[in-house]
């Protein structure tokens, strides 16, 4: 098997830490955090980050009533920062096997919730995949996903764009499923586009395969069915955006989890989110893994 369709070891993880500032938005992660660490056997830990002149011990008190835990917990941490997801990455680093898990809105800001700079530099900082949850993943709870008997609490959606670099993030998908008794769907979202005129002609999408749909995703799912048993591929089409088609698809068939990559960059090869990621994580009614890929990769 080449290793572009070889999954990773399968992920296992220690503590599940939620990055925590103060608002109800930020404090919807918990329960999905909850929901993962009982998933994976860990622990829920959160940290919140004050500036300096803040109250510490008073956010550390609002931190453990979010966590339902005593102010003194060793489950609770306080770090004086103004780098914030430097802070984050930090206690991530001294909790062994750590997965975080946070709200972010994915664009925008409200009532000075987590900025979506956040999750990004967490993500680029560690080089770990990240669990984002968007507002109506936050207003799920944690039966957007993860509990048993819930429905889709066993499917895992794993989104590409017809490019390699949204193609890296499969071998994380196929770990993240196989380690979590889920189901893996290989999902991508087109524009409604007649097909060129002449054959070898490009099709021309503003987003979705630059190609046959229907027949990309097939073919990809096909090439992982030895590496994810059960593995299906979905094509779906919608005249707007990705997150829009992806967001109606997960109404129909929910699932338990979405993953994506963080792919797009800037020139100094630096991870950021592209717009379709952010917009996913903005509207999907799941979690939303993002896996950091090789900055090198060209679309």
């Amino acid at each position: 098997m080449s290793d572009l369709l070889r999954p990773l070891p399968d992920p296992a993880y220690d503590t599940v830490l939620v990055p925590l500032d103060g608002t109800a938005f930020a404090d919807g992660a918990v329960p999905i955090a909850s929901s993962l660490a009982a998933r994976f056997g860990a622990t829920v830990h959160v940290v919140a980050v004050a500036s300096a002149g803040d109250d510490a011990d008073g956010r550390r008190a609002r931190a453990a009533d979010a966590l339902g835990a005593g102010p003194g917990a060793p489950t609770v941490h306080v770090e004086v920062d103004g780098d914030v997801a430097g802070a984050v990455v930090r206690v991530a680093g001294t909790l062994g096997r750590c997965l975080v898990c946070m709200a972010g809105h994915g664009r925008g800001r409200l009532d000075g919730a987590l900025v979506s700079s956040v999750p990004r530099d967490v993500i680029e900082r560690s080089h770990q995949p990240v669990v984002v949850a968007g507002p109506a993943a936050v207003a799920q709870g944690q039966y957007a996903s993860l509990l048993p008997g819930e429905p889709g609490a066993d499917r895992l959606i794993a989104c590409v764009d017809g490019t390699a670099a949204s193609e890296q993030a499969l071998p994380a998908a196929a770990a993240w499923a196989h380690a979590l008794g889920m189901t893996m769907t290989i999902l991508t979202v087109a524009e409604p586009s007649p097909p060129p005129l002449h054959d070898g002609d490009e099709w021309r999408r503003h987003h979705g395969p630059q190609c046959d749909a229907d027949g990309y995703i097939g073919a990809l799912a096909a090439r992982w069915s030895d590496a994810s048993p059960g593995v299906e591929g979905v094509a779906v089409y919608d005249p707007i955006s990705p997150a829009l088609g992806l967001r109606d698809y997960l109404t129909r068939h929910p699932a338990g989890l979405v993953v994506v990559s963080g792919h797009a960059r800037t020139g100094a090869d630096r991870l950021l989110f592209s717009a379709t990621t952010a917009e996913i994580i903005h509207r999907c009614a799941a979690p939303v893994v993002v896996v950091p890929t090789d900055p090198r990769t060209s679309d």
